[in-house]
């Protein structure tokens, strides 16, 4: 898969993409980077199902520098980062921080969010009741039977409020899909190819 870059304010970023259609925007973990969902197989389960798989390295991850974006700047980042890449609406998918950071992008612009994937995302909670504004979009919730990262509190702080959400349990620890990455990209795939709206 080839590597790509774009400059999106001063900062080098490396991006992975692969496939056609409706884009599906990728965010690891902060322990992890872009090619954490080439090596579990769901860049191209993605992009084999009709979707235009990306799988960025955020700032400071990968082969991306820190630059402006400091910690919490996440937000900022996608909000630059996606007009680069010629998003204008697509499903928007993150692991714990990665997670946290998607979903904060998808309360803030809900009209640009055509599915959401929450992987064991962290501090959801604190967002509570905001959302309800993504009242109708599809949302996948994956969380390890046995996260000790981010309690399933976070997740029930999102069915609470969306009743498009779910929850699938895969796995065992925070980092479910490399527990059972057969098992996550199929319910990743399963839900694209379901509920969300091909280009």
């Amino acid at each position: 898969m080839p590597d790509r870059y774009v400059t999106v304010g001063g900062v080098k970023v490396h991006y992975i993409e692969e496939g056609s259609g409706t884009p599906v925007v990728m965010m690891p973990g902060a322990a992890y980077n872009a090619r954490t969902w080439v090596q579990v197989g769901l860049v191209k389960a993605v992009a084999d199902a009709g979707f235009r798989a990306i799988s960025v390295d955020p700032p400071g991850q990968g082969e991306t520098p820190q630059g402006k974006y400091g910690f919490g700047g996440g937000l900022k980042f996608l909000e630059d980062f996606l007009p680069m890449v010629n998003f204008n609406a697509g499903v928007l998918l993150g692991a714990s921080l990665g997670g946290n950071t998607v979903a904060t992008y998808a309360l803030a612009h809900p009209d640009k969010v055509l599915g959401l994937v929450l992987v064991g995302a962290v501090d959801l909670v604190r967002h509570g009741p905001q959302f309800k504004v993504l009242t109708g979009r599809p949302i996948l919730l994956i969380w390890g039977k046995h996260d000790d990262v981010s309690p399933v509190d976070n997740a029930e702080a999102v069915m609470s409020r969306v009743n498009t959400a779910e929850l699938v349990r895969i796995g065992e620890r925070h980092a479910c899909y490399l527990d059972d990455p057969q098992g996550f990209v199929q319910t990743v795939v399963e839900f694209l190819k379901s509920r969300v709206a091909q280009a």
